[in-house]
């Protein structure tokens, strides 16, 4: 049998790039276990913030950011010219999944080796596919209710969380595996995948405008349009997805940007007006209903507990990666984050942790208003 050709890598950083880098404060050296690695804080030598560079000088590119359209009809002859892609956007945190030398690692958006995702991978997928392809990048979200970042899961995650992929790479090699030889994998590997309904042209507007309602009745967050060229994509959300954006972050309304909720208001009025949900009285009390909840809770949690803060769970097969997992945080998070006394424990065959992130501006103002202070407004 002949010798597997060894690959080329046509993204990699030389160690003067890097440290120079590094002293620029536009990347930072970091260290999980026996894997010294740098992420990159700012665009370095072309590779985009969030890139990571392996000790061989390999670099994982950042994932890019995929810009938003807010209309259908507009967007997509705007946007696409041939055809195009849809899938089903899911509301997670992305990562990157590759192996280096022996152990296989997930990367964070930002850049992290992620201790609790790279813990749970065995409970996703087979890791022997890296035996046949050790070349291979997987990018995929994971969600659900026990996960340690996000306050929000999609409905269709009960409990604990899940793992999709929606994209691959090669290890120093630019740009996404085409979209037929990322479904083969799938396929090869039993994947587990985000839904992908099929391929479109700018014209299919009305088929396209009944999967985003279906979508938006199954309290899905959206669809991404991915193009021939991987430049070429857009997202598209539901107004259901921005409801419940406002409902799991209106404790934080003092902590998060206003143009947090401001945008979301915004796409759901363009939403619902494209799609002809105007006076749509279970919708806006939906709306106001999602405002109202978070804010009585925070008032009920200012009153009981004297701080707002949101609870997370998540579980660990190992507990070293609990610990990994907790000085990430503690190094990250800062003050903001509290884990609970005897972390982490055993439950199930597993190491749970639960933790509190204090959402400060919304702790000092309600404590001030309870306790009876005067204001002017």
């Amino acid at each position: 049998m002949p010798p597997c050709p060894q690959p080329h890598y046509t993204l990699n950083m030389d160690r003067e790039t890097l440290a120079d880098a590094v002293e620029q404060g536009r990347a930072e050296l970091h260290r999980f276990e026996a894997l010294r690695y740098a992420r990159l804080t700012e665009s370095v030598a072309g590779h985009p913030r969030g890139s990571v560079v392996l000790p061989d000088g390999i670099v994982i590119p950042g994932y890019p950011s995929i810009a938003r359209i807010h209309t259908l009809s507009a967007g997509l002859s705007e946007q696409f010219r041939g055809h195009f892609w849809a899938e089903e956007k899911i509301d997670g945190f992305n990562v990157r999944i590759l192996r280096h030398e022996d152990r296989i690692y997930a990367f964070s958006r930002g850049g992290f080796v992620c201790p609790f995702s790279t813990d749970r991978l065995p409970d996703f997928i087979d890791l022997a596919l890296f035996e046949a392809e050790p070349e291979l990048v997987l990018c995929a979200e994971i969600a659900g209710p026990d996960n340690p970042y996000l306050e929000g899961a999609p409905a269709f995650v009960a409990r604990d969380v899940a793992l999709y992929v929606f994209d691959m790479m090669r290890k120093g090699v630019p740009g996404f595996l085409p979209q037929r030889e990322k479904l083969e994998r799938i396929e090869r590997h039993q994947l587990p995948a985000t839904r992908i309904f099929g391929r479109f042209r700018p014209a299919d507007v009305e088929s396209l405008r009944r999967l985003i309602l279906q979508l938006d009745e199954e309290g899905a967050e959206g669809l991404v349009f991915k193009g021939e060229s991987e430049a070429n994509r857009a997202k598209y959300v539901t107004g259901s997805s921005h409801v419940t954006d406002i409902r799991v972050c209106s404790a934080q309304l003092l902590d998060l940007p206003p143009e947090y909720f401001t945008n979301r208001l915004v796409r759901l009025a363009l939403f619902v007006t494209e799609h002809g949900q105007q006076d749509d009285p279970e919708l806006e009390r939906s709306l106001g209903t999602a405002l109202l909840s978070g804010l009585n809770a925070a008032v009920e949690l200012s009153r009981t507990r004297g701080r707002v803060d949101h609870r997370y769970r998540c579980r660990f097969r190992e507990r070293a990666n609990a610990l990994h997992f907790i000085e990430h945080m503690k190094a990250t998070g800062g003050q903001r984050v509290r884990f609970h006394p005897g972390m982490p424990r055993a439950v199930d065959g597993y190491w749970e942790l639960e933790f509190d992130r204090v959402f400060d501006r919304m702790t000092g103002t309600l404590a001030t208003a309870l306790s009876g202070a005067i204001q002017f407004d």
